[in-house]
């Protein structure tokens, strides 16, 4: 359901050069893609080859469209005359490849047993930097001329002076 009452806009963009196509908001609350689309931008399809495009017609006359579901002679078409979506098919080292990534993401990983001292140690240093910013009369100055936030980043420069980084 629309969370706004902003017309789609149809939109065309590429992934690893693939072109693929949906609907955004233009207040962008999100996007409406087709199933073929998605599948075109994760890079989980192809466009067939003339040599199996070719192959493909030896074998059948007629398909459906995979995004618009119409039919397609291949005797005639090489492309949905509907849609102009490109006749296409799972690329299967692609999607192999994606749960092979997917897989060691998965995995375990080895942590450092030394990281919760290090971030600890970090935290303890970050803090007693600040807290001698908020002690700084300059920084109470700062805050009252131009917001705490514009003092905030003047004191982290002040500071940044004072350590030499």
């Amino acid at each position: 359901m629309p969370r706004c009452q902003s017309r789609l806009l149809p939109t065309s963009d590429r992934q690893r050069n693939t072109p693929f196509r949906y609907w955004r908001c233009s207040q962008d609350h999100g996007r409406l893609i087709t199933w073929f689309d998605f599948l075109r931008e994760k890079h989980f399809i192809k466009a067939l080859s003339a040599r199996q495009l070719a192959e493909l017609r030896q074998h059948v006359q007629m398909i459906n469209c995979s995004n618009c579901g119409g039919p397609i002679e291949l005797a005639h078409h090489s492309a949905c005359p509907h849609c102009g979506s490109p006749i296409s098919m799972l690329d299967l080292k692609q999607t192999g490849q994606v749960v092979a990534e997917l897989r060691a993401a998965a995995a375990p990983k080895t942590i450092d047993p030394a990281l919760p001292i290090e971030l600890a140690r970090a935290r303890r240093e970050v803090d007693q930097a600040f807290a001698s910013i908020e002690r700084d009369p300059a920084w109470w100055k700062d805050a009252a001329g131009t917001g705490i936030v514009e003092a905030g980043l003047s004191a982290v420069a002040r500071w940044l002076k004072k350590s030499g980084t």
